[in-house]
């Protein structure tokens, strides 16, 4: 066979693609990108809510994004969320060193993912569209077409389709799309104006219909408006937005008669809806919008997408590396499958809820704003449901204390210092904490494994009981046990899950 051009090509370069990328590359990967867009994106999504920022800082990067949005705005955090065009979610009940959102447009965040991916120096291809596609039982190639016409062919271990809702990656490989079309049409525009919402969002809904608005971009005089009207929910996805059009729903949803003579930018979205009928094809993996298109309800989309990425680019990266067994990339279907599924509940929940302006759909929403909303189980309960954390992961071993779902935030003292879990996992590799304080897994040894000795000073109280626990690069707690004395072979059964011990 012939030399391969990289171990995994990443087809898309944005949030999800380069997510992957870096963490192909961090598990030492060669990775290459292809994209089809030579210019940058126009930002769609502006939020990165806290689950994302806890990855983020599992590799070091939080606070780059962070930078970048205080260079934005003078305060990007915003403490809560909005549910089916309601509000608030409280982000201070969840378990999280990061109780917020940041207000960061889509742009910035591939900007600076873009610097993450150049910095382990993996080459993005731009201007590079995706024609054809094969495999064979030992690796995969895509052939691309640049802006003149020129094709080349590019082969690797495995190909990861993260090139949007019109994936050619899924087409060629022959991944059904199964959904339905949109029922109904919503503006998303950005104006010239500076607007000052008292709670950093303008919220509005009444018969004539629904809508949000907030400040965005990078220069601190754009708004962007997102709005479904009652009566113009019904027009074209292709039919142009128009100033009018704009000024007559801010009217009527909000009330305002806002002077603007010009849109910098507008866009007609839609509820349609479909999902792969499958997140792989042998040697081709989905991540994002390439797996699922949907209402992009409470703005979230771009952050499950993120952790797709985080999922499948730790995963394929070892394996290519050596560090586990191929059987791991089983696991990626097994995890985000069903959050996905959870995702499009919600969203059809919410889209039930939101666009129903009756007067009864009306008097719903006003009762759960009032009554349920406000109650704490009930409001955490959302807040999880946001990042994606309704559902624990079952690939997890069941019945360990917090299995299958994210390490609470821990500080961890050790011979060699104090360190918090963010910080242990900032190499990417599986932690094996030994809190016996008798040093019972020093003799381990396997790749990409560390093993942390020490105590926890001020642990959760879900922790305090624990002996040992094996924690995922990705921040997800695997195995937890109370034992003792913990036995070398269960420990060893236990790391077998991931890698291939001598």
């Amino acid at each position: 066979m012939s030399e391969m051009d990289a171990d995994v090509i990443v087809v898309g370069a944005g949030p999800s693609g380069l997510t992957t990328a870096a963490e192909l590359a961090a598990q030492g990967a060669r990775v290459i990108v292809l994209e089809r867009r030579t210019a940058p994106v126009q930002s769609r999504a502006g939020t990165v809510l806290p689950r994302v920022l806890e990855l983020l800082d599992y590799r070091g990067h939080a606070e780059r994004f962070i930078g970048r949005a205080a260079a934005i705005r003078k305060n990007p955090f915003l403490l809560f969320h909005i549910w089916a065009g309601m509000q608030p979610v409280h982000w201070r009940l969840l378990d999280t060193e990061f109780p917020y959102r940041l207000i960061l447009p889509q742009s910035v965040t591939e900007e600076v993912l873009d610097e993450i991916v150049s910095e382990a120096s993996v080459p993005v291809h731009r201007g590079q569209t995706v024609v054809a596609l094969s495999q064979d039982a030992d690796s995969a190639s895509v052939t691309s077409e640049d802006e003149h016409g020129t094709r080349r062919t590019w082969t690797a271990r495995y190909v990861v389709g993260a090139d949007g809702g019109r994936s050619a990656v899924r087409r060629l490989a022959g991944i059904p799309f199964e959904g339905h079309d949109g029922t109904f049409t919503g503006i998303i525009v950005d104006l010239p104006l500076d607007m000052k919402w008292p709670a950093g969002r303008g919220m509005a809904d009444n018969e004539h219909g629904w809508g949000a608005s907030f400040p965005f971009g990078t220069d601190g005089t754009t708004t962007r408006f997102n709005l479904v009207h009652a009566e113009r929910r019904y027009a074209d996805k292709s039919e142009p937005v128009s100033v009018d059009e704009v000024r007559s729903c801010i009217r009527d949803i909000f009330g305002l008669d806002l002077e603007f003579d010009h849109l910098l930018w507008a866009s007609r979205f839609t509820d349609a809806m479909r999902v792969a009928g499958s997140l792989r094809a042998d040697r081709v993996f989905l991540v994002g919008e390439s797996a699922r298109i949907h209402y992009p309800a409470s703005g979230v989309g771009m952050n499950f997408c993120i952790q797709d990425a985080f999922d499948l680019g730790w995963k394929l990266g070892r394996v290519v590396s050596g560090a586990s067994p191929a059987s791991i990339l089983d696991s990626y279907e097994a995890d985000r499958r069903p959050v996905i599924e959870g995702l499009l509940e919600s969203v059809k929940a919410q889209c039930a809820i939101q666009f129903d302006f009756s007067a009864e759909g009306i008097a719903f929403r006003r009762m759960f704003a009032r009554d349920i909303l406000p109650l704490e189980s009930a409001n955490r309960e959302i807040g999880l449901q946001l990042n994606g954390l309704s559902t624990a992961y079952t690939t997890a071993r069941a019945g360990a204390e917090g299995a299958g779902r994210p390490v609470p935030p821990l500080i961890l003292r050790t011979a060699e210092g104090q360190f918090s879990s963010a910080q242990l996992l900032r190499e990417g590799e599986l932690l094996l904490f030994d809190l016996t304080g008798d040093g019972t897994f020093e003799d381990l040894e396997a790749p990409g494994l560390k093993i942390i000795s020490g105590v926890l000073p001020n642990p959760p109280e879900q922790w305090r009981t624990l002996t040992a626990a094996l924690v995922r690069p990705d921040g997800f707690v695997h195995w937890t046990t109370t034992e003792r004395n913990v036995d070398d072979a269960t420990v060893r059964d236990v790391l077998a899950d991931w890698v291939e011990l001598p």
